[in-house]
């Protein structure tokens, strides 16, 4: 596979100390070097692994010494081995890639290199791609077959969001300029006005398949599924971050004027204002533990709405608004903070199976007509799934989770509350051995990195 070319380690690790949260004394905590060059392991991992390397786009897992099985055009158009994409390499291209760029970005900010622009560039042009595939306005394809174009029919709000959120640190990053960014702003207005008519409604690629994600009218009932409500703070967050963005990228007062309406409105049979739910914040279901909507969602797909918070106390004027957007990230960060240490159950010499032949999951295959047969299928899959790959549910536990609660506590920047855990952010950072790793999960480490020295001076109100 293409390997983007790096930039030097030196460059990384010079000054990291002004903007790494600093971690309580301790002997055996990371030293700075140390933290540096692993994160440009991981980030040579995914370079050579886990991005598509025609077409820029994430894959979620690939064999160690290979290239992952992708759906065939065929796969895709049958719905195999379901309609989400679910249990496939091209499950979360929108989620993992948006998030990933955004990473990207933090990094070219730090080291304007042109290695650093190839690399984020790259990546950018799979978000495009996952933009333009689909027919639907509003809709945002979760990956690519091999053809470049053919994609399954669903994809969500943790696809959709992730997707909003790294274009736009990408278009703030000084990387692109002039008409090429008028063309990402373009890109990004239509896919939001795509959604707008949908009345912010994620839609499915195929007519009359349905949604599969709500950010207007989540509130409407909390007794819903995955196919229906979204989780309350991650609906409004998100809904708020995508309207203030497109204010600061396009200087149109239509989105300000909505913004400022949808923050202070109580939605649906809401008892608070979005702005009040977002400082709240979420009560994250522990990792392990299946998730209660809408109110404790799975930490790691919830994680990118504290990265909304994030945007939005950076972009709101108004002193009161970013009160409560502060208070929103503290409270996560801490609720998030007790999780980071799970990096310690992860074993690098652990050899237990992980089946990268998905194909498997078609004997359990059925006809799928609308999102909530998909969801049905999927459900059933997933336990043949981790049968067959204790591997990836081993790396989800003691990978996935810890990284992403790392990036939790380190978007909320140098606050006394998460000061015990940043000791073990660092440690989390340098624990993985990721050449022996499967899921592309690890492209949080340099999510939480860049997090931590682009973020740490958030200490004030």
């Amino acid at each position: 596979m293409h390997q983007t070319p790096m930039g030097r380690r030196t460059v990384l690790a010079a000054g990291l100390g002004a903007f790494l949260p600093p971690a309580p004394a301790a002997s055996n905590t990371p030293g700075e070097r140390e933290v540096a060059q692993s994160i440009e392991g991981a980030h040579e991992e995914m370079f050579r692994r886990f991005l598509d390397p025609e077409y820029g786009t994430t894959y979620d897992y690939a064999p160690p010494g290979g290239t992952p099985l992708l759906p065939t055009p065929q796969e895709c158009r049958e719905l195999k081995p379901n309609a989400l994409a679910w249990w496939s390499p091209i499950e979360n291209g929108g989620f993992f890639g948006g998030l990933y760029l955004s990473a990207l970005s933090d990094r070219f900010r730090l080291a304007r290199s042109a290695a650093n622009e190839q690399g984020a560039r790259r990546v950018a042009s799979g978000l495009v791609r996952l933009a333009r595939a689909g027919g639907t306005p509003g809709f945002i394809a979760r990956g690519v077959s091999t053809d470049g174009l053919t994609h399954f029919p669903a994809s969500s709000s943790d696809q959709t969001f992730p997707w909003f959120y790294g274009m736009t640190a990408y278009l703030m990053s000084g990387i692109v300029k002039g008409n090429e960014k008028r063309e990402l702003v373009r890109l990004m207005e239509e896919v939001a006005d795509g959604l707008q008519r949908n009345a912010w409604r994620m839609p499915c690629d195929r007519a009359g398949f349905g949604h599969f994600g709500d950010w207007l009218g989540a509130f409407s009932d909390a007794n819903t599924t995955l196919t229906g409500a979204e989780p309350h703070f991650d609906a409004a967050s998100r809904l708020l971050f995508v309207h203030l963005a497109l204010y600061r990228l396009t200087g149109k007062r239509a989105w300000l004027d909505l913004y400022r309406q949808r923050r202070d409105e109580r939605p649906g049979e809401a008892a608070r204002s979005r702005l009040e739910i977002c400082a709240q914040g979420v009560e994250y279901a522990p990792p392990g533990t299946p998730a209660r909507y809408p109110d404790h969602p799975p930490l790691w797909t919830s994680a990118s709405s504290q990265a909304a918070l994030l945007g939005l106390l950076r972009m709101e004027p108004d002193p009161g608004a970013r009160s409560h957007y502060r208070k929103g990230l503290d409270a996560n960060a801490a609720r998030a903070a007790r999780y980071v240490d799970r990096y310690q159950g992860f074993n690098n010499l652990d050899q237990s199976a992980f089946e990268h032949d998905w194909r498997f999951l078609n004997e359990l295959w059925r006809p799928q007509s609308s999102i909530q047969d998909a969801v049905r299928l999927a459900t059933t899959q997933v336990r043949e799934w981790h049968k067959r790959s204790p591997r990836k549910v081993y790396e989800c536990d003691f990978v996935r989770d810890p990284l992403f609660a790392a990036w939790i506590v380190n978007l909320a920047g140098n606050r006394a509350s998460t000061a015990p855990a940043r000791s073990q952010v660092l440690k989390a950072l340098t624990h993985y051995r990721w050449s022996c790793l499967h899921t592309s999960h690890f492209f949080m480490a340099e999510c939480v990195y860049y997090s931590g020295r682009t973020h740490a001076h958030l200490s004030k109100p």
